[in-house]
C-alpha cells in the first residue's frame, strides 16, 4: 500500500495542486480548412445470400477514409447498371463521376465456407480509368481487418504514406477488477485482454516496431517494468530497480529506453539499453521528473518535473544536458506526448479547475487547447502518421477512451464498457 500510494501519487502528478487565480488565457484551436478528394463507393457486390455483409464493407470503408483525413466521402446516386457485379467501364464511371466524384470505389465479396475474397478497384472520376486494383483472401472472421488493408492501401494510392487503420491500441482497463492490459483495433473494435496477473498494469508503451509493449506492473508485489513479446507471448522483466519504477518510453530506434525511477530517492529519468543495460541517470536535481517520451529524432526527452513548484512540461537533451522549461501557462501540466513529425508536443492540462488535453509546440511559440466540454481529459498519445490523438476522458462515463483529429476536431467516442479505461497508447 505504501508504493501503491506513491505510485498513484505520481501517476496522477499532483492531481490535488489548487488551480491558481488569474491563470493564463489559452489560445484556442486553429482549424484550417484542408482540401479532401471527393470519393465515393459506388456498389458493394454481393451474392444473393451474403447481402448482409455489403453494409459492413461499406460502413467500415466509408469510417476508414474518413478518419484519413485525405477523402471526403459522398454518397453518390446508385448506377443500376454495376449491380450486375461486372467490370465497370470508364463511361459507367465518368457517369457517376459527374457528381463532383473525383475517386470512386467499387467493391466485389464473396465467402465460400470460412474463407472470403474481397476485390476492391478504386477509379478516377473524371476519366473513368482505374487507378488501384487489388484482391485481398482471408478468413471470414478477418473480414474488418481485410477492409482496413484496403482502406490503408488506397491512403498510400494517394499520398504515398500508410493509413492507421491496421493500426492498433494498447490501454488499461479495470474490466475485471484489476487494472490488465487490453488491446483493440484503432476504432475501438475487437477489444481482448493480453495480460492476466491479477494486478496493477499501467503506462503500456509499443516499441517502435510493434514488436513489444513495455509497462510498469505490480505483479511481482513492488512496481517493475515488464515487456511483453506480442509474438510468443514471453514476458521479461526489464527493470527492477528498488524503488518505483514506472513510465516506460521507447527510444524512435528501439535501442533504449527512458522511464522514471525512485531508486535514488525521488523520481528521477533514467535511460537504459533494450535489455535493460547499462543504466544511466539523467535527471539530477531533488525533484520529481517522470513521463518521458522521446523527440522523433532521438536527440531530446520532453518530461514532467514539479521543480518549479509545480508539475510542468521541460525538455532536455537525450544526454541529460540543457534542461529548460516548456509550459509556462497554469500550474498544472503533465503526461507529455511528442508527435512522431516532431512539430507538437501534446499533454494533460489543467484550465478552469479541469483536466484537458492541451498541445504546444517544442520551441514554445504555439499553444492550443484541443478539449473542452464536461469532465476530465488526460493522458494523450498520438497515431503513427500524427494526424489524431487518443486519450482518456470521464466526460460520459467512470473513464472511456476517445479519438480526435490532432486539432481537436471530429472526436469520438471508441470505448464503452463501463469501466475506468485509461492510459491508451497507439502501435506503430
Amino acid at each position: 500500500m505504501r508504493w501503491l500510494g506513491r505510485l498513484l501519487f505520481l501517476a496522477l502528478v499532483w492531481a490535488d495542486v489548487r488551480a491558481s487565480e488569474g491563470a493564463e488565457v489559452f489560445l484556442g484551436v486553429t482549424r484550417s480548412e484542408v482540401f479532401r478528394i471527393p470519393l465515393g463507393i459506388l456498389y458493394v457486390v454481393t451474392p444473393p445470400d451474403q447481402a448482409k455483409y455489403s453494409s459492413e464493407i461499406r460502413t467500415v470503408l466509408e469510417g476508414d477514409l474518413r478518419r484519413s483525413q485525405v477523402f471526403r466521402v459522398i454518397h453518390p446516386p446508385l448506377v443500376p447498371e454495376l449491380a450486375g457485379g461486372e467490370t465497370p467501364s470508364a463511361e459507367l464511371i465518368k457517369k457517376a463521376g459527374r457528381q463532383d466524384l473525383q475517386a470512386a470505389v467499387w467493391i466485389s465479396f464473396a465467402q465460400k465456407g470460412e474463407e472470403l475474397m474481397l476485390e476492391g478497384r478504386v477509379y478516377d472520376g473524371k476519366t473513368g480509368q482505374m487507378v488501384m486494383g487489388k484482391r485481398y483472401m482471408g478468413q471470414a472472421q478477418h473480414l474488418r481487418t481485410v477492409i482496413h488493408r484496403f482502406s490503408d492501401d488506397i491512403v498510400f494510392q494517394y499520398t504515398g504514406e500508410r493509413g492507421v487503420a491496421e493500426t492498433r491500441v494498447v490501454f488499461s482497463s479495470s474490466l475485471t477488477g484489476s487494472k490488465e492490459l487490453y488491446l483493440m483495433d484503432y476504432d475501438g473494435y475487437n477489444v481482448r485482454k493480453i495480460t492476466g496477473d491479477r494486478s496493477l498494469n499501467l503506462s503500456p508503451k509499443w516499441s517502435p516496431d510493434g514488436n513489444w509493449i513495455t509497462y510498469t506492473s505490480y505483479r511481482g508485489g513492488t512496481p517493475a517494468i515488464y515487456t511483453l513479446d506480442m509474438a510468443t507471448g514471453r514476458l521479461s522483466k526489464t527493470v527492477g530497480l528498488p524503488g518505483l519504477n514506472i513510465s516506460p518510453a521507447w527510444s524512435p530506434s528501439g535501442g533504449e529506453l527512458a522511464f522514471a525511477s525512485s531508486r535514488d530517492g525521488p523520481t528521477q529519468i533514467y535511460r537504459v539499453d533494450r535489455e535493460g543495460k547499462a543504466l544511466r541517470r539523467l535527471t539530477l536535481d531533488q525533484s520529481d521528473n517522470l513521463s518521458p517520451t522521446w523527440s522523433p529524432t532521438g536527440a531530446e526527452i520532453a518530461f514532467t518535473s514539479n521543480r518549479g513548484g509545480s508539475p510542468q512540461i521541460y525538455m532536455m537533451n537525450a544526454a541529460g544536458t540543457n534542461v529548460r522549461r516548456l509550459t509556462f501557462s497554469g500550474d498544472y501540466n503533465t503526461s507529455p506526448s511528442w508527435s512522431p513529425k516532431g512539430v507538437s508536443i501534446a499533454y494533460t492540462c489543467r484550465v478552469d479547475g479541469r483536466l484537458r488535453i492541451c498541445a504546444i509546440s517544442p520551441d514554445g511559440a504555439t499553444l492550443a487547447r484541443l478539449t473542452d466540454g464536461p469532465g476530465e481529459d488526460e493522458s494523450p498519445a498520438w497515431s503513427p502518421d500524427g494526424k489524431h490523438l487518443i486519450f482518456s476522458s470521464t466526460r460520459l462515463s467512470r473513464g472511456d477512451l476517445f479519438m480526435m483529429n490532432a486539432d481537436g476536431t471530429e472526436m469520438e467516442r471508441l470505448t464503452f464498457s463501463g469501466a475506468k479505461n485509461n492510459s491508451p497508447a497507439w502501435s506503430p
